[in-house]
């Protein structure tokens, strides 16, 4: 049989002149055919060789078989070339945690960015309630006391001098008497007078500032009393003073020194303690101090505040960069380096708001590196492995 053919056997083809190889060279072109088509153009060959003796037929039939099956493996080894090599897992589950792995190129282009936490300490913060008070009745009260002071000092004055003027009748009187009794008498009379104006003026001072402790407490009391520079703030409307009250209940056993109060969307100011309430709010019903503060446009008179207060231990622990924090599952979740490009996912708590994050005491410690840009990244490719999981 004259000829050549071609796939498996050494290069060889049908020549395309012999109208009789024209199947034959379909089937072996057979890889590039579908079954249909293989199968007719083996028809057509086995047709075409009717009338070569048997054994060639039985040749020429095999070589086209072989041709098409070389054809098959020919393109299953193309598509196997094509087919892209499969890149290295990027998230392995461990024995106690899932670890996100990521190569230098990869952080790079995902901006990946870790923070060492320091230590930080954090005492107990209690959130009460106030308001700034109207110190109308302060003025008048300091008004009264002055009144009542500057009569107890004139009855005080006259007293002294009509038991002068007492003392030196009666002497008068005792020496031969050089001085009536009508004289001594009245003498008498006059310095009792102002002993009794005395009496009556420093019982109105007291009452002055009895009513005065029993409104603004014995601390204030005393700056009526004196007038001090801590009370004249306050009349000139350098500062203001708030009622504080805590919740009932609150683990506060004391007040502490200084407190953040705010009054609606105005900017948080630090007060100073000056002293317990000598009365509660009456729709609290909890522990009430007096707390001294800077004049703010938000703090006017009848202003409703919240105010923040320390107190109480302190703990131990970091704080959690707001930044590094990712949300899942109603849940807060930080990233934390457990070497280069290697990242397991820690849940953090979150009742402990402070400046710039949260204040924890678990789930991650002083020293350890936390990812705080990129960590939505890391995320994101934890949750497309477990989507992937579980299609397999």
């Amino acid at each position: 049989m004259s000829g050549r053919l071609t796939g498996c056997f050494g290069g060889a083809s049908f020549d395309p002149d012999d109208e009789r190889n024209r199947s034959s060279r379909e089937v072996a072109k057979g890889g590039r055919l579908s079954s249909t088509r293989r199968r007719a153009a083996l028809r057509r060959a086995l047709a075409v060789v009717s009338g070569v003796p048997r054994s060639a037929a039985v040749v020429f039939a095999a070589a086209a078989l072989l041709a098409g099956a070389c054809g098959d493996k020919g393109r299953e080894a193309d598509e196997e070339e094509e087919r892209p090599a499969s890149a290295a897992p990027r998230v392995v589950a461990g024995r106690e945690a899932t670890v996100v792995a990521l190569d230098a190129a990869t952080r790079e282009r995902a901006g990946v960015v870790v923070e060492t936490l320091s230590a930080a300490t954090h005492q107990a913060e209690e959130t009460a309630y106030g308001t700034v008070l109207d110190l109308t009745g302060l003025a008048e009260g300091r008004g009264a006391v002055v009144g009542a002071g500057a009569r107890a000092d004139k009855a005080r004055a006259a007293l002294a001098a009509s038991k002068a003027e007492y003392e030196r009748v009666k002497a008068l009187s005792a020496d031969d008497h050089n001085a009536s009794e009508r004289n001594v008498e009245r003498a008498t009379a006059a310095w009792s007078a102002d002993e009794a104006e005395l009496h009556a003026a420093e019982a109105a001072l007291a009452g002055h500032l009895g009513a005065d402790r029993e409104r603004w407490g014995a601390t204030i009391a005393g700056w009526i009393a004196g007038g001090s520079t801590e009370l004249g703030a306050l009349l000139q409307q350098k500062e203001r003073l708030l009622q504080i009250t805590l919740p009932p209940g609150s683990p506060l056993g004391f007040p502490p020194p200084t407190a953040t109060v705010r009054a609606g969307d105005g900017a948080g100011v630090a007060a100073r303690f000056v002293s317990p309430a000598p009365r509660t709010d009456p729709s609290i019903q909890g522990a009430s101090f007096l707390y001294a503060a800077p004049a703010a446009p938000a703090l006017l008179p009848g202003a409703s505040v919240v105010a923040r207060l320390r107190g109480g231990p302190a703990w131990s622990g970091v704080v959690v960069p707001e930044a590094s924090v990712v949300w899942w599952q109603g849940l807060a979740w930080v990233y934390v380096e457990m070497g280069p490009g290697r990242y397991v996912r820690r849940g953090v708590a979150t009742d402990t708001p402070v400046p710039g994050g949260w204040f924890v005491t678990t789930g991650v410690a002083a020293g350890e590196r936390v990812v705080v840009r990129g960590a939505q990244v890391l995320l994101s490719e934890e949750g497309r492995a477990a989507v992937h999981g579980s299609e397999g």
